[in-house]
């Protein structure tokens, strides 16, 4: 079998990749499809001989025009297509990822999303999926522990299209706190930061790092806890897992993913807010409990076998 994935970069790069859904998602793919003894190739050169074409996250090397073109090749060979599907571009009334995938519901392709709430929204559509959660970086369990920062040290982190739910959070809730806060993105999302015009500006000191996962690891030893604002109701949990296993207690706006892990964070409410400023180490016990359900929900091997049962439809 012959197993090709549509992504541009080669998917031996995957687990490298700072995009989340080609660490923890494209790369399980790949890992699932060797494991079976497939022949995987990767790129945006489309092959006609696959029998498994794997359509990743639609990234701006990918035009409407090339993908209508891949559309209308791997259409008439008859192979299997797979969707990764990981935000709901089909609720979003105009736009070209919303094109896109509608073309590729036409042609009868497998949708596969994280979570169940996008699953129940495709649902709605008419729309079947199959629903295989993130995976999880490879990192160690760190056990929470005080920094006794004079100071208290926050981190946050992700991609720069989370970035404007961060700078909500520090105009609004975080606005009077005096702290540092470590932001691990890319410098696009330190761009749009330095030319934001606050209407309140907050007190807090932005300091900015560049993420790789070592990086992240590196200032999160320093930090008593982080937050994770969100505008994406239907994002996965991998940043909220990730932070946990970082053993960092953790501020939270509740979405779909995050909502079977909402008794071991914070929330952002006043009181809350000011009890994790003044006292993190109570979260502590919550954080180790998050440890040790990731470990239960998100087993290796369990993924790699949901990726094998799609695999092998």
């Amino acid at each position: 079998m012959h197993l090709h994935i549509i992504a541009p970069i080669n998917p031996n790069q995957f687990i490298k990749s700072d995009i989340a859904s080609y660490r923890l998602r494209l790369s399980y793919v790949y890992n699932a499809a060797i494991e079976l003894g497939f022949l995987v190739t990767g790129g945006l050169e489309v092959p006609d001989n696959a029998n498994i074409y794997y359509i990743g996250k639609i990234t701006k090397e990918m035009d409407k025009k090339f993908f209508f073109n891949i559309i209308n090749k791997i259409s008439k060979n008859k192979s299997l297509v797979l969707t990764d599907y990981t935000d709901d571009w089909l609720s979003i009334s105009e736009s070209k990822n919303k094109e896109i995938y509608s073309e590729l519901i036409k042609i009868d392709s497998k949708i596969i999303v994280p979570v169940f709430g996008l699953a129940k929204q495709l649902h709605k559509r008419g729309i079947n999926a199959f629903v295989i959660p993130d995976g999880i970086d490879n990192i160690p369990n760190n056990k929470p522990s005080p920094k006794n920062n004079k100071t208290k040290n926050v981190l946050w982190h992700g991609h720069s299209s989370n970035i404007k739910s961060v700078l909500r959070i520090l105009e609004k809730d975080l606005v009077d706190y005096n702290f540092n806060l470590h932001l691990v993105s890319s410098s696009f999302a330190f761009n749009i930061i330095k030319n934001t015009k606050f209407l309140k500006k907050p007190k807090c000191k932005l300091i900015a790092h560049l993420w790789d996962i070592k990086k992240l690891q590196d200032v999160s030893k320093k930090c008593d806890f982080a937050i994770l604002p969100t505008d994406k109701n239907w994002a996965s949990a991998n940043r909220l897992v990730t932070t946990f296993r970082l053993g960092l207690p953790i501020i939270a706006e509740t979405i779909s993913s995050y909502s079977e892990y909402s008794n071991f964070y914070s929330k952002f409410n006043k009181s809350e807010i000011k009890n994790m400023f003044y006292s993190p180490e109570k979260w502590y016990k919550s954080v180790e409990l998050a440890q040790l359900k990731i470990e239960k929900d998100f087993n290796f091997l369990r993924l790699i076998n949901l990726w094998k049962e799609i695999l092998k439809i």
